[in-house]
C-alpha cells in the first residue's frame, strides 16, 4: 500500500499524466465526432450517386473506438498512443529527474515499484478508455443520421469494442513501461512506442504476400485482430482470442526483461 500511494501521489503531482489524459479525451471524442460528420456527408453522396460504392456508408458499434484504436490499419487512432506516452514518461521522468534513486532506495524491491506504476497506470487508462468508447458510442448515435447509425444499437449489436478497448490499453500501458524501463530516456523510448504500431508493423504489410506472411506474428496487427480494426485474412494461423493471447505472452515477454534489466544495472 506504501508503494501504491507513493506512486499515486507522483503519478497526480505532476503536469504531464493530465495533458495525456485531457488529449486523450480531446482526440478520442473529437475524431469521433468528426467521422460522424463525414459518414454523414459520405451518405449524402451516396444517395446521389449509388454508383460511388457498393454499400451505402453505415456507423457499426466498433466506430466507438476510432479515437482510440482505430478501425483500419489505414485509420489509426491515436489515443492509446497518448496513453503508452503517458505511461512511458511516468518512468523516463523519474530518470530525468534523478528520483528513481530514491524511489529504489525506499523500495529495493524495484519489481514490485514497476508493477505498481503500471498497474495503477492500467486500471486509470482501462477504466478511462471504457468511459471513452461508451461516450464515442453516443456520439456517433447523435450526429449521425437514421440510415448511417442504424446499425449502432447497445441492445443488438456487437459489444466486442467496450470490452476489448479497455483490456487492449491495459495491456499497452505495461508495454509501454516496460520499454521506458529498458531505454530510460523519453526521447527514445516515446519515438520506439509512436513509430512501431503506427509506421513500422503497416509498412511491412506493405511488401506483398512476404510481408502479410510476416505481419501476422506482429504484436500491434494481432491486438488489432482481437480489436476487429485488422482485416480477416487467409494469412491467419488462429483466430482473434488467440491473437490477444499472442499480444499478451509478447508483452509479457517484454516486460519480463525489463525487470530483469532493471535489476541487475545500477539506477
Amino acid at each position: 500500500m506504501g508503494v501504491l500511494t507513493a506512486e499515486r501521489i507522483k503519478l497526480t503531482s505532476t503536469r504531464s499524466p493530465w495533458w495525456c489524459a485531457a488529449l486523450t479525451i480531446v482526440f478520442a471524442l473529437g475524431i469521433t465526432a468528426l467521422f460522424a460528420l463525414l459518414l454523414n456527408v459520405s451518405m449524402d453522396a451516396w444517395q446521389k450517386d449509388p454508383t460511388l460504392s457498393q454499400e451505402p456508408p453505415r456507423a457499426e458499434n466498433v466506430l466507438a473506438g476510432l479515437g482510440i484504436t482505430g478501425v483500419a490499419p489505414i485509420i489509426p487512432g491515436f489515443g492509446y498512443i497518448l496513453i503508452m506516452i503517458l505511461a512511458a514518461l511516468s518512468v523516463t521522468n523519474e530518470y530525468r529527474f534523478g528520483t528513481i534513486k530514491v524511489t529504489f532506495f525506499a523500495t529495493p524491491n524495484r519489481s514490485l515499484v514497476l508493477l505498481t506504476k503500471a498497474g495503477m497506470i492500467a486500471v486509470g487508462a482501462a477504466l478511462l478508455s471504457a468511459v471513452l468508447t461508451f461516450l464515442s458510442f453516443f456520439i456517433l448515435k447523435g450526429l449521425t443520421t437514421s440510415e448511417v447509425g442504424r446499425n449502432l444499437s447497445l441492445s443488438t449489436g456487437d459489444l466486442k469494442i467496450f470490452y476489448a478497448i479497455p483490456i487492449f490499453v491495459a495491456l499497452t500501458v505495461f508495454l509501454a513501461v516496460a520499454v521506458a524501463a529498458l531505454l530510460r530516456q523519453s526521447a527514445g523510448a516515446l519515438t520506439l512506442l509512436i513509430v512501431w504500431p503506427v509506421l513500422i508493423e503497416p509498412i511491412i504489410g506493405a511488401f506483398g504476400k512476404y510481408g502479410k506472411n510476416i505481419q501476422v506474428f506482429l504484436p500491434f496487427q494481432n491486438a488489432g485482430r482481437f480489436l476487429g480494426t485488422v482485416e480477416d485474412s487467409s494469412y491467419w494461423h488462429w483466430g482473434p482470442i488467440a491473437s490477444l493471447v499472442y499480444f499478451a505472452v509478447f508483452i509479457a515477454l517484454v516486460f519480463g526483461v525489463a525487470l530483469f534489466v532493471v535489476n541487475k544495472r545500477d539506477a
